[in-house]
């Protein structure tokens, strides 16, 4: 190795570094050698997160802390401070702002790249629970 390649490699050696540091710490790797797993390895880990996360509900639903909850909000909705909460909520929905507001959504869901998008995210789910064609990514 001569000087000036020992210069070169003295002075890539950080920016590789910490490229390598990314990449093996990153979701982009993570997804990428997932692909090469299949759709089966994603939803039978798709499968058990989710009895992961009914369970934890479960739990949660059933602890004392989630039941003094559920009561407290409860007695929140039946008081008189929770009622006029909602009936302000639908005066808002009612005026004009409200109406306004709701319309600027419905634009924004209108929208090409938000159509796609949800096109892609439906198509993806669809995948993932009946186990059909398409890729899990949901990419064209």
């Amino acid at each position: 190795m001569n000087e000036f390649d020992r210069r070169v490699r003295q002075l890539l050696n950080p920016v590789s570094s910490a490229f390598t540091r990314w990449w093996c710490n990153s979701r982009a790797r993570q997804a990428w050698t997932r692909r090469s797993e299949g759709k089966d390895a994603v939803r039978r880990e798709a499968a058990t997160l989710s009895k992961q996360a009914r369970s934890a509900l479960h739990d949660l639903r059933d602890s004392d802390a989630g039941k003094r909850a559920a009561s407290t909000l409860h007695d929140l909705r039946d008081s008189d401070a929770g009622k006029r909460a909602a009936t302000a909520i639908s005066d808002l929905r009612d005026s004009d702002a409200g109406k306004r507001a709701e319309k600027a959504w419905q634009d924004l869901r209108e929208r090409e790249p938000v159509r796609k998008a949800q096109a892609s995210a439906r198509r993806a789910l669809h995948d993932l629970r009946s186990g059909s064609g398409g890729d899990a990514g949901g990419t064209a």
